[in-house]
């Protein structure tokens, strides 16, 4: 398939695994339940960057209906979101910002790591310009 545009970018199939988290289970369920991971002590700005980041992923999936926090049972959405690396349901924000979820520090360190690469990346806007002419 050619690209509309000469020059543009293009998608290309390829075979992706996102790494699952923020899914919760009872005791023997092989999930981890969201009280065992409440840490008030945990960095605010580590919280606040994970949280943002958490409500910034792509739409990978919808569902009907919603879920229901497992803490404070208010309803935290029906998306599953995702970065390309990881995916998660909607409702983990709520977890992270509202209850002090602490994610696992392999995550927490990803989210630095993407925050970084975004915040520093060379921009290249031939492409767009190149429409002026």
């Amino acid at each position: 398939m050619t690209p509309a545009v000469s020059g543009a970018p293009s998608l290309q199939a390829v075979d992706v695994l996102l790494q699952r988290l923020g899914y919760w289970g009872e005791a023997g369920s092989g999930l981890p339940a969201p009280s065992a991971l409440i840490d008030d002590s945990w960095n605010d700005m580590d919280r606040d960057l994970v949280a943002e980041h958490l409500g910034r992923g792509f739409v990978a999936r919808a569902y009907t209906g919603h879920a229901t926090c497992r803490v404070c049972g208010d309803q935290v959405g029906s998306l599953e979101l995702t970065d390309g690396t990881y995916i998660w349901p909607e409702g983990l924000r709520h977890y992270v910002a509202a209850h002090s979820i602490r994610l696992p520090e392999r995550f927490v360190e990803h989210v630095r790591t993407f925050t970084d690469e975004i915040e520093g990346a060379d921009v290249d806007d031939s492409w767009w310009r190149s429409l002026a002419d």
